[in-house]
């Protein structure tokens, strides 16, 4: 569902990139680089009363190309920490109250106070939720989503290549019905997490009860579909794939690792979510541009 110009250009950019990169690698240079080719930066413009959806699309881009190739840098964080309040430096390591994961090494900035270590051993802060803007939330959650959308399709891509390429009784795997029916499974889990964070984003710049009730949903969704698509992708890959050396394994820790930050959100926001039925209803429907008040 890559639609957007600006989000495909950034994809493709940053994929190209970190093609040779190592796993977990030399994380300050390969920092370094990303703020050369000014990945920390495309958010500084972006305004918080009417965001440009082009510069939230290139962000999601970036991120989810990051994700998909299993690279853990800090950059989504440090996206939100700079939101239309850039720093002096583009290759700062920052991050926003919003924004609960910090990422190896510690932020440069930013107010934090690390609490423990999630599964990928990445220190992560929490703060009280009722400082956080429902927006600034609403967006930090979104890079979230497209980095676990971004791990999701790498991990389904890994296990698609080993059932392809390994060979059994003179067959690959993926001649077996019962994987080929499983592999399916994990493209419609694959789809309903896209279906759902790209809802969240064409809401950012809409009435609050929309966007609260599309991050909820985005939110339920994720922590269904998420889990199944890495515990899935392991049991198609056989035991190689939990090794240091295995793809799979940079993909699959992000995805747990983003799992578990999510369950310490909370529910920032669902206070706006209303509870009479004829305005629920009204939320259940997809976006559309004659129907919603959001402009792009």
């Amino acid at each position: 569902m890559t639609t957007h110009t600006l989000e495909a250009d950034l994809d493709a950019s940053v994929s190209e990139v970190i093609a040779g990169w190592e796993r977990p690698g030399d994380l300050r240079e390969q920092w370094r680089i990303a703020a050369e080719l000014g990945w920390t930066t495309i958010l500084d413009d972006l305004r918080a009363d009417a965001p440009e959806q082009d510069l939230i699309d290139a962000a999601c881009g970036a991120v989810t190309a990051l994700g998909r190739g299993g690279i853990a840098l800090p950059l989504r964080q440090t996206l939100v920490a700079r939101a239309g309040t850039p720093l002096s430096t583009v290759d700062a390591i920052a991050v926003h109250s919003a924004a609960q994961g910090i990422w190896a090494p510690i932020a440069d900035a930013g107010a934090f106070e690390e609490a423990g270590r999630d599964l990928a051993n990445r220190p992560y802060s929490l703060v009280p939720a009722a400082e956080i803007p429902l927006r600034r939330t609403a967006l930090s959650e979104v890079l979230r989503l497209q980095e676990m959308l971004g791990a999701a399709q790498g991990a389904v891509a890994e296990a698609r290549r080993y059932v392809t390429e390994r060979v059994q009784f003179g067959k690959p795997l993926a001649a077996i019905p019962a994987v080929r029916t499983t592999l399916g499974q994990l493209k419609v889990d694959v789809r309903q997490l896209e279906t759902v964070t790209h809802e969240v984003r064409l809401r950012l710049s809409g009435d609050d009860g929309a966007l609260a009730f599309a991050l909820a949903t985005a939110r339920e969704v994720a922590a269904t579909v998420v889990p199944r698509i890495a515990q899935t992708a392991h049991q198609l890959h056989g035991a190689m794939g939990v090794t240091y050396e295995a793809a799979l394994h940079w993909r699959t820790r992000l995805l747990w690792a983003d799992c578990d930050e999510g369950a310490r959100w909370g529910d920032d926001g669902a206070d706006a979510v209303p509870v009479e039925e004829t305005a629920l209803w009204s939320l259940t429907a997809p976006y559309s541009a004659g129907t919603n008040a959001i402009s792009r």
